[in-house]
């Protein structure tokens, strides 16, 4: 099998970004982003043995790899890649969507294999619509009595983000700037509130918008995000009226004042003198997704 041509690459990639840091470490599964070498992986024969022989040859301690899973997959093959897993890792994730119905057998199975400390149970919930607030908070607690029930995990976390996909359409954003509320750290607080003593960890897509879509070309109007107190907001300015400077001088210096020392909010205090160091969308979504982190993990 030839993995060297794309995913030892990307191996390289992850650990020369996190060097000595703990992440979790699982395969998208996307089905445009995935190759031969990828489904490869996902092969249950051996417990899994291309996804374990993968994971040995360019990890060690402390990454925590995802146990995979297969619709229709034998709960040996599950069980002897868990064990495989923490044999190495010492720790494995477990993540499926928080509405996963096989959540709870995938669980049990990995209680067979291995002590509930040696677990990271990651439910993702994906888009969180403040209009949906109720039915996603009652469907982590269901998560939580249903699967976790009495068998504790090491680390539970729910991951979502509240960031959509056009910030104009929702209600009360404007064309130049809006603001709506960070509903993923709302139900994290409320959530470790009611469960201090399983939900001890913070986990978010980092202010990005958790659904993939294919990318299509055409105009965009330059917009600078940022965090202010509990909600999101942003200042936007088509290209033609100025642009990302523009959009820099309208957010005031208190709010860029309240913003974490990190590279991302020097971007957005240099335009607003003038200077714009990225002129590109993708830039600016590396500016917010580095004050939200920096933020996050203070």
């Amino acid at each position: 099998m030839d993995y060297q041509r794309y995913l030892y690459r990307r191996a390289d990639q992850l650990k020369e970004i996190y060097g000595s840091n703990a992440f979790v470490i699982d395969l998208c599964t996307e089905q445009d982003l995935m190759n031969d070498e990828t489904l490869e992986l996902f092969d249950e024969t051996g417990g899994y043995s291309n996804w374990l022989s993968f994971l040995q040859k360019n990890f060690s301690k402390p990454v925590i790899p995802c146990a995979l899973y297969i619709e229709l997959g034998r709960e040996i093959e599950f069980k002897r890649q868990v064990s495989a897993i923490v044999a190495q890792f010492g720790k494995v994730c477990i993540r499926t969507s928080v509405l996963d119905e096989f959540a709870s057998t995938l669980y049990g199975w990995a209680l067979d294999a291995t002590f509930p400390e040696n677990i990271v149970l990651c439910p993702v919930l994906y888009y969180i619509d403040e209009n949906q607030y109720d039915k996603v908070r009652n469907a982590c607690e269901f998560y939580i009595i249903d699967v976790v029930g009495n068998s504790y995990p090491d680390v539970l976390i729910f991951a979502g983000s509240s960031f959509p996909r056009y910030v104009t359409e929702l209600p009360g954003c404007g064309d130049e700037k809006g603001s709506f509320p960070l509903i993923e750290v709302r139900l994290e607080n409320e959530l470790r509130q009611k469960y201090p003593l399983l939900l001890k960890n913070k986990a978010d897509f980092a202010s990005v918008h958790p659904h993939r879509y294919p990318t299509k070309g055409g105009n965009w109007v330059p917009r600078i995000d940022y965090v202010d107190g509990g909600n999101f907001r942003y200042s936007r300015v088509r290209r033609d009226k100025g642009g990302y400077a523009a959009a820099a001088m309208r957010i005031d210096t208190p709010s860029i004042a309240k913003l974490p020392k990190c590279w991302g909010a020097d971007q957005i205090m240099s335009a607003k003198n003038g200077k714009v160091l990225g002129g590109s969308p993708s830039f600016w979504i590396s500016v917010r997704i580095n004050c939200w982190i920096t933020q996050r993990s203070a």
